[in-house]
């Protein structure tokens, strides 16, 4: 009876050890694999003798896993935002020649040749060119970051979907781990440990995980996206402002790490640089049309706005979007305060290039009080807007090219500086966690070697006792014939 249990020992041996060769076989088979957690075979000592592959168990720590998925949708934010950022600052590259600050220091100059010879026709059109220059380059940087703001948008519901599509598939992997065995469930945490850390790099989230190895997932503020076997989706408003939701709850500013979170911060930040370019244009219509209309033009007219609405336009406000020169005839510009010297008066034209260094009187008190009342003021049928009190502090205070340097190249400069520190801290971050994840679950070639080495070693000891045992059996058998 005991050499027939000695067979039992053996092949119990046999069969455990070939299971772990083949588990070895399968680590070094995925060693380049992206996501694979090397598996480890677990013995236990029977009570009667002899060793059982009693578990498989992932090579796995689950704090740095966390560390990993929390650290990676702050990269990913700081990455996508800061490409946002370099889209925004393209616009106001005035080194390479993409920005308007040296059009609008073009446009106060050109009126320098007037002002010299008002009569001078040449130079009256030199001047209306310029301006045409300055409004285009305000336009078309309008129109570059609006096509930003449309980009986007169309990321965002793409991203969006995508997100969608990983937390059901991560509901389904919930539902395969809870119902497999031992060595099948380990192939489904590894999956999904890959759709948590992409659902990581698109939206910041939480991680719950479970002792069965299931998941929940929650945003940052705890709006479930994964409930066990229940995803709920996202929705992105299809109308051209942002909103995302959850449930019908608006989510959009609470998203801040991910692809999606860095996209919402890329989009505000576009929205504030389109504000501070309306501001701008509104403030230097205002100034220009203020002290153009006080004038005399060659034909003796007064009032005349040198900057005026695109006919196309439906709106009464004048911003970056439909600002145009409205003075087409050179004979228009109204150099002249004298209506009697309009051909030698320069009286009015040199207020027009000193607000290039000051507007600093040019409004009136109460015109000044009805503007900073309510942001507008409507004077001539135009309204001027401005989104805060502070611009036109700004511009009173300094002038024309510091309003531009501290609303788009200072602005966009600090920001591009601020995430860039940022990012290359949380690259950092990442990748350290990234690192130490590895070592704890990737695959090393020759650990991998020696454990196989060793197990066939073991496997060949197993095949070598029921050789043994049989040859024994055999033996007894004969003798009892």
């Amino acid at each position: 009876m005991s050499l027939f249990y000695g067979l039992v020992l053996g092949g119990q041996a046999l069969i455990s050890n070939k299971r772990a060769i083949n588990l070895t076989n399968q680590n070094i088979s995925n060693v380049f694999t992206e996501g694979y957690s090397r598996k480890i075979p677990i013995f236990s000592d029977m009570p009667t003798g002899g060793v059982n592959l009693e578990k498989v168990q992932r090579a796995y720590d689950d704090i740095l896993f966390q560390k990993v998925i929390n650290t990676n949708q702050a990269l990913v934010s700081d990455e996508s935002y800061r490409d946002l950022l370099t889209q925004v600052e393209s616009v106001f590259n005035d080194i390479q020649g993409s920005g308007f600050s040296s059009a609008l220091n073009e446009f106060f100059n050109a009126f320098h040749a007037v002002s010299l010879n008002p009569n001078d026709i040449t130079a009256r059109y030199d001047a209306i060119t310029k301006a045409q220059q300055l409004v285009g380059r305000i336009r078309n940087s309008y129109d570059n970051l609006k096509k930003t703001l449309d980009y986007i948008n169309f990321s965002l519901e793409d991203q969006i979907e995508k997100l969608n599509s990983l937390t059901r598939k991560l509901a389904k992997i919930n539902e395969s781990i809870k119902l497999s065995s031992n060595e099948d469930k380990l192939k489904y945490l590894d999956e999904r440990d890959r759709l948590i850390r992409e659902i990581s790099s698109l939206i910041d989230s939480k991680v719950i995980l479970r002792d069965d190895g299931t998941v929940d997932v929650f945003t940052s503020k705890g709006f479930a996206l994964v409930n066990y076997n229940v995803s709920h989706n996202l929705e992105k408003d299809s109308s051209s402002n942002l909103t995302i939701r959850w449930d019908g709850i608006d989510i959009t500013d609470q998203l801040k790490n991910g692809k999606i979170g860095g996209f919402v911060k890329g989009y505000r930040f576009t929205e504030k640089i389109i504000t501070n370019l309306n501001d701008f244009t509104s403030l230097l219509a205002l100034m220009v049309n203020k002290v153009h209309s006080q004038g005399y033009d060659l034909y003796g007219n007064t009032g005349v706005k040198f900057f005026g609405i695109d006919p196309a336009s439906s709106s009464n406000t004048i911003d970056a979007s439909n600002i145009v020169v409205a003075v087409q005839d050179p004979k228009k510009i109204a150099a002249a305060l004298d209506p009697a010297l309009t051909n030698s008066d320069n009286r009015n034209v040199l207020n027009l290039i000193n607000l290039k260094d000051s507007v600093d009187g040019v409004l009136t008190s109460g015109e000044e009080s009805d503007l900073l009342s309510d942001g507008s003021i409507t004077i001539s049928g135009i309204t001027y807007r401005i989104s805060g009190n502070d611009k036109y502090s700004l511009l009173r205070e300094r002038n024309f090219g510091e309003l531009y340097n501290t609303g788009f190249t200072t602005a966009i400069g600090f920001e591009l500086e601020g995430v860039s520190r940022s990012l290359q801290s949380n690259r950092f971050l990442f990748e350290a966690a990234d690192q130490q994840l590895k070592e704890k679950s990737s695959v090393n070639m020759d650990e991998e070697l020696i454990n196989l080495t060793k197990l066939q070693r073991s496997y060949e000891a197993a095949a070598r006792i029921i050789n043994v045992t049989d040859e024994l059996i055999e033996t007894v058998l004969n003798l009892v014939k």
